[in-house]
């Protein structure tokens, strides 16, 4: 009979005790990647283009895991054509000759986040919001009067962003939009802002 009931109650007491939460497990779903895509819109006058983008974040213990740093590598490449009428590429009463161009500006962002999760703020919705800085390497090139330039470079900006995260398997599918400042100093385009807005970017974060 004792036998028994100290059966019983080692029982109920193991039932009572609350199980770990499994990303608090073992360190398990403290690592995120997320693949995404989106389209891109420049602040320059460049036609609006497709985003690629592939994040890895941490969740750190701060403010009750809901504090992530994430790294971001993404890519795009938007451009801009048209044509040329001034009558002064002809000459000597010559007709002027083709003034179709292109030019394209292509673009690879390594961007470092702070981003806070309001978890599940919104029923099993998580809003973020974030933001940091980013290193923007540029090259862009012009075709004009059947010749080709090409001009690289690099350098600092910043970013913020917002997104919405629905919880689905081992992680959660995202909506996610930014908006980047990203200057650029070329003899082609001028001093002018290349980042820009980030719409409705798409993705899925799985924790591992």
């Amino acid at each position: 009979m004792n036998t028994l009931l100290l059966a019983v109650l080692t029982s109920l007491a193991v039932a009572s005790t609350p199980a770990p939460p499994l990303a608090d497990s073992q360190g398990a779903g403290s690592v995120l990647l997320a693949p995404k895509v989106g389209f891109f819109k420049s602040a320059a006058p460049l036609d609006g283009d497709l985003y690629l983008g592939v994040e890895l974040g941490y969740v750190t213990p701060l403010l009750k895991r809901r504090l992530t740093l994430a790294l971001e590598v993404n890519y795009h490449r938007p451009q801009s054509s048209g044509t040329l009428t001034d009558a002064q590429l002809g000459g000597f009463g010559a007709p002027p000759p083709d003034g179709r161009y292109t030019l394209a500006v292509r673009e690879v962002a390594f961007l470092l986040s702070a981003v806070f999760r309001f978890e599940r703020a919104l029923g099993s919705l998580t809003p973020y919001v974030g933001g940091g800085p980013g290193l923007y390497l540029h090259r862009a090139t012009t075709d004009f009067l059947g010749a080709t330039a090409s001009e690289s470079g690099g350098g600092l900006g910043l970013q913020a962003l917002a997104g919405l995260e629905l919880p689905l398997g081992p992680g959660g599918a995202f909506v996610e939009t930014h908006f980047h400042l990203a200057p650029m100093d070329f003899r082609t385009t001028g001093d002018v802002n290349v980042g820009g807005f980030l719409a409705g970017a798409l993705g899925y974060r799985l924790r591992l």
